[in-house]
Formats: C-alpha cells, sequence, structure tokens
C-alpha cells in the first residue's frame, strides 16, 4: 500500500498491518543499526590488530577504543573487559567452525577426509587476519585448548567404526597426536602466508591422517 511504499496514511491504508513505524522512522532504525554494527566491527578489527603486537593482557580499553575511534560507552555496552570481548569474538569463530563441520556427517567422511579439511583450511584462509592473531607469537593458549577440544570431542564422536582409534579407555594419545598435527599444518600455513592451495594440503593431511592411523594402531595396541 502507499502507507508501505510511500509513508503516507490514508483512511484505506493497512494500519492494522503496519502500525507500528512511519517509513522515515524506519530508515533512521536501519542507518542507526548499520552504524552501530560498523562501530562493533572497528572493535573487532582492532582488536585483531593489537593481538598481532602484543599479549591480550597488555591491551586496555582505551588503547583498544582509541584505535577503533568508538567510544568507551559503546565497548561496554557490550562486552565488561578486553577478555570478555575476546572471548566472544572466539566464540563467534568457533560456532562458525561448528556450523561448518556439521555439514558433513559421519557417513560422508568414511571414504576421504580431503572434502572436508578443504573446507576446514578454506575458513582458516577467510577468517585469517583473527586466526593469525589467536595462532600468533602472542595468541591465547585457551584458544588452542579450546580448539583441540572442540576437534577431539567430534573425532571421539563421529570416527567411530569409520577409523581406527584404538582403545577409547583414557586418553586416546593418537586421536591426541592427530588432532595437535593438524592444528599445526593449519597454523604453520597460515603463518608463512598461505603458500599452498587449500585442495594440495587437504590430501596432504588426508595422507597423513589416514596411513598413519591405520599404521600406527596396528603396532600401538
Amino acid at each position: 500500500s502507499e502507507w508501505a511504499l510511500e509513508g503516507v496514511r490514508s483512511p484505506t491504508s493497512d494500519t492494522v498491518l503496519r502500525p507500528c513505524l512511519e517509513l522515515s522512522e524506519m530508515l533512521r532504525r536501519d542507518q542507526s543499526l548499520c552504524a552501530h554494527l560498523a562501530k562493533l566491527a572497528q572493535l573487532r578489527q582492532a582488536l585483531i590488530q593489537l593481538l598481532q603486537k602484543k599479549p591480550v593482557e597488555e591491551i586496555t580499553v582505551r588503547e583498544l577504543t582509541e584505535r577503533a575511534d568508538v567510544n568507551r560507552g559503546t565497548f561496554y555496552s557490550h562486552y565488561q573487559n578486553i577478555y570478555h570481548m575476546l572471548e566472544q569474538v572466539e566464540n563467534e569463530l568457533f560456532d562458525e567452525l561448528g556450523r561448518l563441520l556439521d555439514a558433513y556427517p559421519p557417513h560422508l567422511l568414511r571414504d576421504e577426509l580431503t572434502p572436508i579439511l578443504v573446507d576446514v583450511f578454506r575458513f582458516v584462509r577467510s577468517n585469517s587476519q583473527l586466526c593469525l592473531a589467536l595462532m600468533g607469537a602472542w595468541g591465547e593458549g585457551d584458544f588452542f585448548r579450546r580448539l583441540d577440544a572442540m576437534i577431539y570431542a567430534r573425532c571421539l564422536r563421529e570416527w567411530q567404526g569409520i577409523y581406527p582409534l584404538g582403545s577409547l579407555d583414557g586418553p586416546n594419545y593418537c586421536l591426541e597426536f592427530v588432532i595437535a598435527g593438524a592444528v599445526g599444518m593449519a597454523r604453520s600455513w597460515a603463518l608463512q602466508g598461505f603458500p599452498q592451495a587449500e585442495e594440495e594440503l587437504a590430501r596432504l593431511a588426508d595422507r597423513l591422517i589416514s596411513s598413519g592411523l591405520a599404521g600406527t594402531l596396528q603396532h600401538f595396541d
């Protein structure tokens, strides 16, 4: 109706369906939301830049907000402190990675791991700045512990019956070794500036994981 398209109310306007905002108010709120999201993106980018230069415990809210050109009120309306912000940024990254892994149910991993590994390496490249900040010299140890724990739990749950994982009683050293190797490969690849294509690296990782598990466990058990 003209009320929806032009922001003009008439006796025949669908006021019951669209009573809440004038069009100009809708536009104003949209612009305000976009500006607010832009400020959050600026804070995130500033945090990534600072993490590439120093450990998180040396980053102050003042330093962060000045670099982001955002007032501290905006920061504190979303985060309690720098550690809380870093935790939220990491949570977003893990949520996105979790959705990627969810797209590969166990039966799709039976023949080869290359497709999922391609997507994982592509995920690292597409989030390169954040991954480099977290994987670099000043990266948080908690990030690696969370990453290892997340992948370990998924592999232990989903690889049973597909790959020889050995005994499930106590620590699974073979699986821990495989995960540490895969994460280390991604870290080294990122720190070197992604010199190989994702597909090449994924095929290598697939061969190392598959042959390594099968070859090692028959001597380890």
